[in-house]
Formats: structure tokens, sequence, C-alpha cells
């Protein structure tokens, strides 16, 4: 993972027909805690929002960094919407977020693995449970997510030994798990990263034997495979760190 920033403004998507439809459900909610509150994909996954995160993400999953191009990554909520689990064995407890199904804060671009049902879901657990926000009228800041925020600097919880990713806070190692970070597809296209900069670290020890073009390449390769917009850029960090290789 690395830092998700988003554009300050708010998408007129939103502001318009996002804000309209969040007033009528917390209008629902007040009247009947128990009615169901229905949070549409037409606004929050509107084609407008969806460019404007893959944009800001560099076309690339929040949580795992593999590339979107040219798959099916989806808009969606870091808190869930429609109902959450606190941990998997526990059945889906309602109402979700449903106050934040179109707050800008709380949607980003995910691909379908990480956001599937065996990984992050609606799976979101808490510090402290006893602190949960169950309505629009309590307050989120008073929850400690388990779950890290893509926009919180995650490089300061998880970090790459190699091609596996390892949590060194608790909610980065719960992050890991939730989302599937280290699962076998991500594990061996990261180690692919790997073994093709270690290709290009070693024409770079060799290079009185290559021609100058190759050298150069091999150079421009570990250096924009650094760079946010590249995939898996924070194992290429963590990798060329230890081998005291980031300034190359």
């Amino acid at each position: 993972m690395i830092t998700v920033k988003k554009p300050a403004a708010i998408p007129k998507k939103l502001l318009n027909e996002g804000k309209a439809a969040d007033t009528i459900n917390r209008n629902k909610y007040d009247a009947d805690p128990n009615t169901v509150i229905k949070i549409t994909n037409k606004i929050y996954g509107h084609t407008s929002i969806k460019k404007i995160l893959k944009r800001a993400q560099f076309d690339k999953c929040c949580f795992c960094e593999k590339s979107q191009k040219d798959e099916n990554g989806a808009v969606e909520h870091f808190r869930p919407k429609a109902g959450y689990h606190s941990d998997r064995k526990e059945k889906l407890k309602k109402p979700g977020y449903y106050w934040l199904g179109y707050e800008w804060s709380n949607l980003f671009f995910v691909c379908s693995g990480c956001n599937s049902k065996m990984h992050k879901g609606n799976l979101f657990p808490l510090e402290d449970e006893s602190k949960r926000a169950k309505s629009h009228r309590d307050d989120i800041n008073a929850e400690t997510p388990l779950l890290i925020n893509p926009e919180d600097d995650p490089r300061k919880q998880i970090i790459f030994d190699k091609e596996l990713p390892v949590g060194i806070t608790k909610a980065g190692k719960k992050t890991i798990e939730i989302c599937g970070l280290g699962r076998e597809a991500l594990n061996d296209m990261r180690k692919e990263l790997i073994n093709t900069l270690e290709d290009k670290i070693a024409i770079l020890l060799a290079k009185d034997h290559h021609d100058s073009k190759k050298v150069a390449e091999a150079r421009q390769f570990i250096k924009d495979s650094q760079k946010p917009e590249a995939e898996f850029s924070a194992t290429a960090i963590d990798y060329l760190k230890d081998l005291n290789l980031t300034g190359v």
C-alpha cells in the first residue's frame, strides 16, 4: 500500500445527487431505525467518480497496488455501507455506515480481489467495538479501525520483505489479513517484479560489459519502479532500500 491522495474538491455527482440522497436516508433512519436504506451505485459508482479515483490512484487498487488498467476495479466504501462484520465468523450487522454512502472521504477505487467476500467485503473490525458509530448521530472519530485508511500513510504500518507484506503495527497486520495482501497471486506478481529488478541491478553491476543504452534503460526501470504510479511501488522501494539502491 501507498498513500492515496484524492483531490480535495468533491465530485459534483456527490455534491448534488449524493447529498440529496444522503439527506433522505438520514430522515428515513430517524423515522424508523429498522427501515431498509438503499445506497445506489448509480451515484457513488458513477463513471465520473470512478475516473477521478482511478486517476488519483494511478489506476491501482488502493490496497494491493495491483494495476486495474485492464481489469474491472470498482468504487467501493472504506466503511461498509449496508452492514458490517467485526470478524469473519460474525453474521452481518445492520445498519452499515449508510450516512457515508455518498461521502467522498469514504470512497476508493478497489480491485475485485481485495474487496471480495473472501477478503474485505463488509469486514470492518475496530480496536474497541464499544466505540463503533451505529448511526449518523454518532461520532466516527471515536473509532479506531483495524483496517488502514489508504489516505493515512500505510507505509508506516506495512512494509515488504521481498515480495511478502509485513505488518509492523496491529492495524498493519490486520489489514494484510482483511484484504488478503499476502495472497499467492499477489506474491507471484511482486516476485516477478523483484526478479526483473534483480536483472536490471545485474546489468548496472556489470555495466562495463553492456552498451550504454542498455545500462541507461536498466537504471531508468529501477527509478520508475519506485514512483507512485508504478505497480507494486512499495515492494520495489523496500527491496531496493535493503540493497541501498533507492537512489540509483
